[in-house]
């Protein structure tokens, strides 16, 4: 297979790898390890895995390390460090073909990135064009840090970006390596002119997921055939696919691979605790998903909204990763979503839990309120309300446990995502 056009920078041109040895043979004669970079403020996890899988399905070994530890070749490390070191040796040497990096924004913001070591990158949001989020302390540091990955990305390498997200792909950082873009419609103002100019990138078209350029591109799979997004309820994990099928493509795996792995794509909640995990309890649905701020919550909730029979029970506790000023209005979103609100709080007249339950109060239907002390009796509270066609919508501060206590419900079956 030949190379194929990617996109054009000015001045340069990148090739398309047609192979994944190709691609391994470039990398390595820029003096890199073949070793593929996922930074964003949501969704980086799911990115991972999903290229993991990718590649596990092309026999490829990998390396893998994510908020979850590091796994080299599926088998979970004991530490972190000392196990990516290994993991990187083994690159060198050979016995592994390609390993995965999550980046998180805070310790990038802390500790910064070497320049130039990446072949591949990819980003999935920072701010998804919220105003209210782009003022917020945490998001500064997220674009402070962005510049970083920026710089981390080798000159030869390219970079896979969100083309409906500003504060990444029309951003005023410097991008030192070609992109691709990725959008839900190639309508997309940014996504449109990158194509227009002989770029590379991913986009949904009548119901379908394609990829290329203008001129040339090919479906993948069908949106409806992703499980794990919920047949395409679920925007963001679309995204998500997207973002992973892009990435692959970019290190030379072939098209079939990538389109035969997508809607088969599952993974145990265990590893993706609070990455929006989807289980079946007894006839009712829940979904175990971290808190977030109001401008990634309400994807969530849409989704949800697509797929409601029964009641929606959501159970919420610290929320600690909601920014204060956004309390009152992720407790109107949540509480005009559910039928029950089961909260749990030490001290349930806190001003944290006091402005969410403002914020639910504000609905012209608000949701009862029930009241317990920790997250544990949250959970055994809502299993008992829960009913058959219900949905749960575990807010969890503690996904892992929250899961766990979830299958020991009993008959338990994890749907795929």
């Amino acid at each position: 297979m030949t190379s194929s056009l990617v996109d054009l920078p000015p001045g340069r041109t990148i090739l398309r790898p047609g192979s994944i040895s190709e691609w391994q043979s470039q990398v390595i004669q820029r003096q890199l390890l073949p070793v593929i970079a996922v930074a964003g403020s949501r969704g980086k996890s799911t990115v991972v895995r999903l290229l993991d899988a990718i590649f596990a399905h092309a026999g490829l070994r990998s390396a893998t390390w994510t908020s979850s530890g590091v796994e080299i070749r599926g088998r979970r490390q004991s530490g972190e460090l000392a196990p990516w070191s290994r993991a990187l040796s083994r690159l060198a040497e050979g016995t592994l073909d390609v390993a995965i990096q999550e980046l998180d924004w805070s310790t990038v913001h802390a500790v910064g990135l070497p320049s130039g070591v990446y072949p591949v990158v990819g980003v999935t949001n920072i701010c998804v064009n919220n105003d209210v989020c782009l003022i917020q302390d945490e998001t500064r540091r997220a674009i402070r840090a962005y510049a970083s990955v920026v710089q981390a990305v080798d000159r030869n390498g390219v970079l896979v970006l969100n083309g409906e997200d500003y504060a990444v792909s029309g951003s005023e950082v410097g991008h030192r390596a070609p992109t691709a873009l990725v959008a839900q419609s190639k309508e997309t103002p940014l996504l449109r002119a990158h194509l227009a100019g002989g770029g590379f990138g991913a986009w949904c078209e009548e119901d379908g997921l394609r990829s290329g350029s203008l001129s040339d591109s090919a479906l993948l799979c069908s949106v409806k055939d992703l499980q794990f997004a919920l047949q395409g309820r679920a925007i963001f994990e679309i995204h998500n696919a997207l973002t992973a099928a892009a990435m692959a493509l970019l290190c030379g795996v072939p098209r079939a691979t990538v389109a035969g792995v997508l809607p088969a794509f599952s993974v145990p909640p265990a590893l993706l605790p609070g990455s929006f995990n989807v289980i079946e309890v007894q006839g009712f649905t829940a979904v175990v998903d971290r808190p977030a701020p109001s401008w990634f919550l309400r994807s969530v909730l849409r989704a949800l909204g697509h797929q409601k029979h029964g009641r929606t029970i959501t159970v919420a506790g610290r929320l600690d990763r909601v920014p204060e000023s956004d309390l009152m209005e992720v407790g109107r979103l949540v509480g005009r979503a559910s039928d029950v609100l089961v909260l749990h709080s030490h001290d349930p007249n806190a001003l944290r839990a006091s402005l969410f339950r403002q914020g639910a109060a504000l609905n012209d239907v608000p949701p009862v309120v029930v009241n317990v002390p920790t997250e544990r009796r949250a959970v055994s509270r809502a299993l008992k309300l829960l009913r058959p066609g219900d949905t749960g919508l575990f807010l969890a501060d503690d996904p892992a446990s929250v899961i766990r206590a979830l299958q020991r419900a009993g008959k338990s079956v994890n749907l795929p995502g």
